[in-house]
C-alpha cells in the first residue's frame, strides 16, 4: 500500500513538473525587430516592428519633438486583437552629454472610468531616465499612447537611445507570452549648436 501511495504521489511530482516546463516553453523572446522610420519626412517618429512566422506581435513606436532640444516623447504600442499587453519598459538615454539621465514627466493614459487603471513608475537608473508600465489594466488590449514630456535635458547630448522592452500575452491554454526587446537611436537636430 505504502509502495502504490508513493508511486501515486512520485507520478503527480513528474506530472507537476511537466505541466511547469510547458509553461516555461510558452515564453518567447523577439530580440530582432525590423526599424522602420516614419512616412512624413516632417516627424522624425521611429518603429520596431516584431513580426513571428509572417505574422505581426506589435508595433513600437517612439517619435520625438524637437524645439530644438528634445521636448517630447511620444510612445505608441499597437498589436493584434487578440493579444494582451502585460507591461512595458523604456530606457530613454542621452549620448554625449555630461552623462546626466534626462528627466521626464508623464502624461495619459491613465484616467478612464473603469478599472484597473493601469500602474506605471517613472525614475531614473544611472544615466537612464525609465519608464515601467507595470500593468495595462483596462487598456491592455487596445493601442497605447504615452506622452513624455521632457522637463530637463543634458544640452551637450547629440543623441538619444530608447530601449523598449515590452510583454505581450495570447490568452490561451496555455497562455503564450511574447517578450519583444529593442531599441531605436535619434540623432539631436544640428541647430541646436547654433541655438547654444
Amino acid at each position: 500500500m505504502r509502495r502504490r501511495a508513493f508511486l501515486a504521489s512520485a507520478l503527480t511530482a513528474a506530472s507537476t513538473t511537466a505541466a511547469g516546463c510547458s509553461a516555461v516553453d510558452s515564453r518567447t523572446e523577439h530580440t530582432d525587430p525590423t526599424v522602420k522610420t516614419d512616412d512624413n519626412p516632417r516627424d522624425d517618429g521611429k518603429y520596431l516592428e516584431f513580426r513571428k512566422d509572417g505574422t505581426d506581435l506589435a508595433t513600437v513606436g517612439v517619435d520625438p519633438r524637437f524645439a530644438p532640444l528634445p521636448n517630447h516623447f511620444h510612445t505608441s504600442i499597437s498589436h493584434p486583437e487578440d493579444t494582451e499587453l502585460q507591461s512595458l519598459t523604456q530606457r530613454f538615454v542621452a549620448l554625449g552629454g555630461d552623462g546626466t539621465p534626462p528627466q521626464l514627466s508623464l502624461q495619459g493614459p491613465f484616467m478612464g472610468d473603469h478599472e484597473p487603471h493601469p500602474s506605471v513608475s517613472l525614475f531614473r537608473e544611472g544615466t537612464a531616465a525609465v519608464v515601467e508600465v507595470h500593468r495595462f489594466g483596462e487598456i491592455a488590449n487596445e493601442t497605447v499612447f504615452i506622452d513624455l514630456p521632457v522637463t530637463r535635458w543634458p544640452e551637450s547630448a547629440r543623441r538619444v537611445v530608447v530601449e523598449s522592452t515590452v510583454k505581450l500575452v495570447k490568452p490561451g491554454l496555455p497562455d503564450r507570452t511574447h517578450v519583444l526587446d529593442g531599441q531605436l537611436e535619434f540623432e539631436v537636430p544640428a541647430e541646436t549648436e547654433a541655438g547654444e
